[in-house]
């Protein structure tokens, strides 16, 4: 009777006491960044748990993936998902939040036209210089070189200007005055200083790109994982992605 009454007082113990802080590690698409950097540290201070997370292109983020690479969540293009699926817990996928491409300047520097195909095009045949993501590693970079390029018939005119951006904010490279324009996901424009947006892509050649959160499937933490993505597409994470230049998924 006495072994008893201990395990039901070390039960009633348990149910009383907080859960063990954890950290959830998170493997996320460069776009998110921003705003997922600071929705994040909103659940961490609801939860006590911290966030570890990692950010890289798209392209990268499917390699590490399907390497094996273990992550408690993994936040990616939702047209990618299917690429990655061995990777992720089936069932509930939660969308974050809808990036464009857009294109920007060097503070103060004159602003061109690219509100139309036709224009877009002049401004291209203008330019000496600009960047945008290489095609082999990021979403906005892949959409840019394979669909909006050949779509104006001027691919290997603005490739022989291009330096590539390798990942993070390439929109930097503008601000440190080494290129002339950027042409990348405006969530990722967005925190960089130093420069101005031009403005989106036309609507013609533009590309809307939802990014989705998922459990991963050899989660350490999937529980913890899955209120993350949960709170981040709650009314309160989905203000901070609208705030940070995304657009409703």
């Amino acid at each position: 009777m006495m072994r008893i009454r201990n395990v039901l007082a070390v039960l009633a113990l348990a149910a009383v006491l907080p859960a063990a802080a954890v950290d959830v590690k998170v493997l996320a698409a460069g776009a998110v960044k921003s705003a997922f950097t600071e929705a994040a540290a909103a659940w961490e201070r609801e939860t006590g748990n911290r966030v570890v997370a990692a950010f890289a292109p798209a392209g990268e983020l499917r390699k590490r993936a399907n390497a094996g690479e273990a992550a408690d969540a993994f936040i990616v293009p939702r047209e990618g998902l299917a690429d990655v699926d061995a990777a992720l817990v089936p069932g509930a996928r939660y969308d974050l939040g809808a990036a464009v491409i857009a294109a920007a300047v060097r503070h103060g520097a004159p602003k061109p036209d690219i509100s139309t195909p036709e224009a877009l095009k002049a401004t291209l045949a203008g330019v000496k210089s600009l960047t945008y993501m290489d095609p082999t590693r990021g979403t906005s970079g892949k959409h840019f070189d394979e669909t909006v390029l050949p779509a104006l018939g001027m691919r290997d005119e603005v490739r022989a200007k291009t330096t590539f951006g390798e990942g993070g904010f390439i929109a930097e490279k503008v601000a440190r005055g080494e290129v002339e324009i950027v042409f990348h996901q405006l969530t990722e424009i967005l925190p960089v200083q130093g420069v101005d947006i031009v403005g989106p892509l036309p609507a013609s050649l533009q590309k809307k790109t939802v990014y989705t959160g998922a459990v991963g499937s050899k989660a350490a933490h999937p529980d913890a994982a899955r209120s993350l993505l949960e709170y981040l597409a709650s009314a309160a994470g989905r203000k901070v992605f609208l705030d940070r230049g995304f657009a409703a998924p």
